[in-house]
């Protein structure tokens, strides 16, 4: 090999470390590590919230008072990006302060008869419910923490949070990568889909996804995998193959599975 062609192979390595650098050249990221990013980013979403509650129920709990309570939870509220409506309940299920005014109607309801309590409690610091329907209609998840007054269980803080405004910026990053994102619950709920109208359904037993059962089937009873699947197109009658990569994400005692998607390239 002469001078004149390893100095050509020097050149080129050098063009080519500098576009990479700069950007010019696209890096492909697999579909597992956007997934692994996604659950990371979650996690730590739904970790900073619960840190941020568990500040609030101390600070109430060195004056345990109605106005202290409402101070508060309006602090909470201005800290974390999830909250929509917060409340404190007594170690008996009593409401004794709730932020915003939307929900005072709710001050001193017993709610006692629904998680959490002492118990649930005795396992775990932070507890997330299920998906409900909230009496103002919203679909949303409830988390809480307890409160302790020297060191014994004096109540909880509980606040509700929208699936959108947890999965929501998490979608819109994969997009860009051209990824679509998706999460069910184990029972096949379907809880968030960047199509709002899908959210709710139960993808196990809704006739209008027999098409998909299989795949949701295999992705309710296995915490990761990875599985190829046709769908009809959202526009017109086409049927695509798409790849679903799924793992699960916990916390607070619940566990959703997060599925990434990806239509092939057409050969």
């Amino acid at each position: 090999m002469n001078m004149k062609i390893l100095v050509l192979l020097a050149m080129t390595s050098l063009i080519l470390l500098s576009c990479f650098s700069a950007g010019c050249v696209e890096q492909t990221v697999s579909q597992t590590d956007v997934l692994a990013d996604v659950i990371s980013s979650l996690h730590e979403t739904l970790a900073t919230t619960a840190d941020e509650a568990r500040s609030a129920a101390e600070f109430y709990a060195a004056d345990p008072t109605p106005e202290n309570g409402r101070q508060a939870l309006a602090t909470l509220y201005q800290r974390t990006t999830l909250t929509h409506d917060l409340l404190i309940a007594d170690e008996n299920g009593i409401v004794r302060a709730v932020y915003p005014n939307n929900i005072i109607s709710a001050l001193g309801q017993n709610l006692s008869s629904y998680p959490p309590n002492k118990e649930i409690f005795a396992g775990t610091d932070v507890y997330v419910s299920e998906y409900m329907v909230l009496e103002n209609g919203m679909e949303a998840y409830l988390l809480s923490v307890p409160i302790k007054i020297s060191e014994e269980y004096a109540g909880y803080i509980s606040l509700s949070f929208d699936p959108y405004r947890l999965f929501g910026p998490e979608e819109q990053k994969v997009f860009e990568k051209g990824y679509n994102l998706w999460v069910m619950q184990m029972n096949g709920v379907q809880v968030f889909d960047a199509d709002v109208s899908e959210a709710g359904v139960d993808l196990l037993t809704d006739p209008d996804y027999v098409m998909i059962r299989e795949m949701a089937e295999l992705v309710a009873a296995n915490p990761s995998g990875e599985t190829k699947y046709v769908y009809t197109a959202d526009i017109g009658t086409d049927v695509v193959e798409k790849t679903a990569v799924w793992d699960t994400l916990s916390f607070g005692e619940t566990d959703w599975r997060v599925v990434l998607t990806s239509v092939p390239a057409a050969s």
